[in-house]
C-alpha cells in the first residue's frame, strides 16, 4: 500500500513539470527568452531540478529508514554476537515490513532523482540551443601568444 502511494506521488511530481507548461500559452515576441518554446524549456529545467532534489531527499530518507530498521532488528534479536548470527539477523531484518517501507521509498526516490535529472538535462540543452540559435550566446574558441607559450581560451 505504501509502495503504491510513494509511486503515485513520484509520478505525480514528475508529471507536474509538464503540466506547468500551460502557463505559457501566449507566445512572446522579440527576445528569445520571451518565446513559449524558451519558457517551456526553462520550466522543464527548473522542474527537473526540483524533481531531482525531491527524489534525492526521498532516496536518502529511505536509506536512513532501512539502516535504522536493520540495526534495530539486529540489535534487539542478537544473543551471541557472532558474525554468522548477525548476518542471518540482517537477512531476516530485510524481510520485515518496516524495512520494506524504507526500501520502497529508497527505490522510488532513486528513480525520481534520475528522471528529474534527465528532465533537467533535456531542458537545459534546449535552452542553450535556443539561445545559440538566436545569437544570444555563442561559444568562442580563441588562441594567442603569451610569455610562456600559446594560450587557448574557450568562452561561452
Amino acid at each position: 500500500m505504501l509502495m503504491r502511494k510513494v509511486l503515485f506521488s513520484l509520478i505525480a511530481l514528475i508529471l507536474s513539470t509538464s503540466v506547468s507548461f500551460a502557463q505559457y500559452a501566449n507566445p512572446g515576441y522579440g527576445d528569445v527568452t520571451k518565446t513559449t518554446e524558451y519558457k517551456i524549456a526553462n520550466t522543464a529545467y527548473y522542474g527537473g531540478l526540483v524533481v531531482a532534489g525531491v527524489g534525492t531527499a526521498a532516496w536518502l530518507v529511505g536509506n536512513v529508514i532501512c539502516t535504522i530498521e536493520l540495526n534495530k532488528y539486529t540489535n534487539s534479536h542478537t544473543t551471541s554476537g557472532t558474525v554468522e548470527e548477525i548476518y542471518s539477523l540482517n537477512q531476516e531484518a530485510k524481510q520485515q515490513p518496516e524495512y520494506k517501507k524504507g526500501e520502497a521509498l529508497e527505490i522510488g526516490g532513486y528513480v525520481s532523482m534520475l528522471a528529474g535529472a534527465g528532465i533537467a538535462l533535456l531542458g537545459r540543452h534546449k535552452v542553450k540551443k535556443l539561445k545559440n540559435a538566436a545569437g544570444q550566446t555563442a561559444a568562442v574558441l580563441d588562441y594567442g601568444l603569451a610569455d610562456n607559450g600559446i594560450v587557448l581560451a574557450l568562452n561561452f
